[in-house]
């Protein structure tokens, strides 16, 4: 198989229905050469817009997917910021409560031991003012003394 239209030309290994079709011109055949390069280069540049289409398409779909992931990295950062705000505040205030709550147990404690000190003064008291109370048994009590008394007692209230 060789080409055909020239003495010195080069072998090629083309199909026999290609050498049929194929001018014998070479000028013709460079032009022919350059349509079918033209049209392979035509169709490459246009599979490679298709890819490229999909490629900004797929770009835009991440960007998109980016965009979203972006508004919820901003909301969780602000949902974050307000908890963080409200734990420390919740620590601040524990903080004072336990202050507090210590304080009490200290006032707690100093008033248990004044109740005691007061509970043992009133115990004294009273046994203190039942002994000043009760009869001694030194002194008899006359009785007729005591109704004289009375007699007396009730006749100076009927004269008031």
């Amino acid at each position: 198989m060789t080409q055909g239209g020239g003495g010195g030309g080069s072998e090629f290994h083309l199909p026999d229905e290609i050498l049929a079709v194929m001018p014998t011109d070479p000028y013709e055949q460079l032009d022919l050469a350059r349509k079918i390069t033209s049209m392979a280069i035509a169709s490459r540049v246009s599979k490679l817009e298709l890819e490229a289409g999909r490629l900004r398409q797929s770009v835009a779909e991440k960007d998109r997917t980016i965009a979203d992931l972006q508004e919820k990295l901003a909301q969780f950062d602000r949902v974050f910021q307000q908890t963080d705000s409200s734990l420390r505040a919740a620590l601040e205030e524990n903080v004072k409560l336990a202050k507090e709550r210590d304080s009490l147990a200290q006032t707690s404690k100093k008033l248990t031991r004044d109740l005691t000190k007061l509970e043992a003064f009133k115990k004294h008291l009273l046994q203190s003012l039942n002994e000043d109370n009760t009869p001694k048994q030194q002194d008899p009590v006359d009785i007729r003394a005591c109704d004289s008394s009375t007699a007396q007692a009730s006749s100076w209230k009927g004269m008031l």
